[in-house]
């Protein structure tokens, strides 16, 4: 849940952690991106790949993991439709703005097709980003979409390791974010 000034958990103390959570889970995915995964890429490939992991990273990091999970979800299922997308339209035509017009729309409808309501936003902005560094680099275009699920699957990655490690710090030291349930994978508070 993102912290506001009219929720309950928007007190200094909660703040303060959320904040290092994402900044600690961004770090962590963008040195996964450009240091383990990107090492056998172009320079400007691997800082992509670490944008976009750090990206995905405080797309996924919420305040307790039973959101966190869900939004992880959301974060890969829009992914891999965009991917899909992409991949079949770069494998075989290059980058065209009707293209990416024809791709951003495909990405709003496919889905609401198949019962993922609320991942249209996601896919499409996903789509726009492979698409147009597709253009940008237009020799082995075809590798974005394989690149950015990649990046994708890497920051989310990163984002549920740094809350289960707080989360685990929390408990060590008896500095949870509240009561024990509501960091809890199973539990139904969010």
């Amino acid at each position: 849940m993102a912290v506001t000034s009219s929720s309950p958990k928007a007190g200094t103390g909660r703040l303060l952690r959320y904040s290092v959570e994402v900044g600690l889970a961004s770090l962590l995915s963008y040195w996964a991106a450009t240091r383990l995964w990107s090492t056998h890429q172009p320079y400007e490939e691997g800082q992509l790949g670490g944008m976009w992991a750090a990206i995905s990273t405080i797309f996924v990091i919420r305040e307790c993991k039973r959101e966190s999970a869900i939004v992880a979800i959301a974060r890969m299922s829009a992914t891999l439709i965009s991917f899909v997308l992409c991949l079949a339209y770069l494998a075989f035509l290059p980058f065209h703005a009707w293209g990416l017009a024809l791709l951003v729309g495909l990405s709003v409808l496919v889905p609401g097709l198949i019962g993922r309501p609320g991942d249209e936003a996601t896919a499409a902005i996903t789509t726009t980003v492979v698409m147009v560094v597709a253009g940008l680099n237009p020799h082995g275009a075809w590798k974005q979409p394989l690149l950015r699920l990649a990046d994708t699957a890497i920051g989310v990655a990163a984002g549920w390791v740094t809350l289960v490690i707080v989360t685990q710090i929390g408990k060590w030291t008896g500095r949870g974010s509240g009561p024990p349930s509501d960091r809890s994978p199973t539990s139904q508070a969010g």
